[in-house]
């Protein structure tokens, strides 16, 4: 009997111990260990995907190495997809990720944000040609977007009696843009930037965004110095413009002046 029990309190702690999280990693363990393991994605261009030498590039793949090196460690770098980037927080495969992750309620139950390093956002574009900076300054210039997004919305609120000309698709209207049928395009950043750099004669500079949406970094929860590091070295990138200056290189647009912090 005596062995019978102890059997049965063996495995009920072995169980306890199971079902106990996962410890994270913190700041001084990460120096200690001498390497971050930093999450990126490669099918989420600009912010991650593979060039033609089969190497990480983008957004995030930078901002990783940004942050390996200001920590002093190697880095780890793993691809990720959307699916596995919080599960692989949770269960101790990775360190931080940096993946264009948006953040929300859900999320935070089982993983920690930073302050957001990045956005994506949808704005009027157009050339440096039209003096256009908000959206009262709309007359008489014409507008091409596609009807019904979210785009289509925003802006129909913010400039109702601006001159929207609508087509069916995302498509139509960036060729009605570059065939002279409007004077701007209202589209995603990096929508603008993708078209530019295909066509360098075409100008679609940012003349006012419509709407924000803030990027992420996350990291397992119970590590309260590393999201203090990572919390401080993003608002000093902000503060000295770095992360705008990245923002510009891979989504052709800088972080706006008043960008939100948590």
């Amino acid at each position: 009997m005596k062995h019978l029990t102890r059997l049965i309190f063996a495995v009920l702690l072995a169980g306890l111990f199971a079902a106990l999280p996962v410890k994270a990693a913190d700041l001084q363990q990460i120096i200690k260990n001498g390497v971050v393991r930093i999450g990126v994605p490669i099918d989420v261009p600009p912010f991650g995907s593979v060039d033609k030498n089969n190497e990480a590039v983008g957004l995030d793949v930078d901002m990783a190495k940004k942050i390996a090196e200001a920590l002093g460690v190697k880095l780890e770098l793993q691809q990720i997809t959307g699916a596995n980037r919080v599960p692989y927080l949770a269960t101790d495969k990775l360190d931080i990720v940096i993946a264009a992750m948006g953040a929300t309620p859900e999320r935070a139950l089982q993983i920690a944000f930073t302050s957001p390093y990045a956005a994506l956002s949808i704005g009027v574009f157009g050339p440096d040609s039209i003096a256009v900076t908000k959206p009262s300054d709309l007359t008489d210039q014409t507008v091409a977007v596609a009807r019904g997004t979210t785009q289509d919305l925003e802006l129909t609120k913010a400039a109702p009696n601006a001159k929207i000309i609508r087509f069916d698709d995302d498509a139509t209207a960036a060729a009605a843009f570059t065939s002279g049928q409007a004077q701007l395009l209202a589209t995603a950043d990096v929508v603008a930037k993708d078209m530019m750099d295909k066509d360098p004669k075409l100008q679609l500079k940012p003349k006012f965004i419509l709407q924000f949406s803030p990027c992420y970094i996350g990291i397992q929860q119970a590590s309260p110095e590393l999201l203090r590091w990572l919390d401080t070295y993003i608002h000093l990138g902000l503060l000295d413009g770095s992360l705008s200056a990245l923002s510009e290189k891979w989504i052709g647009t800088p972080l706006p002046a008043n960008f939100p912090s948590i």
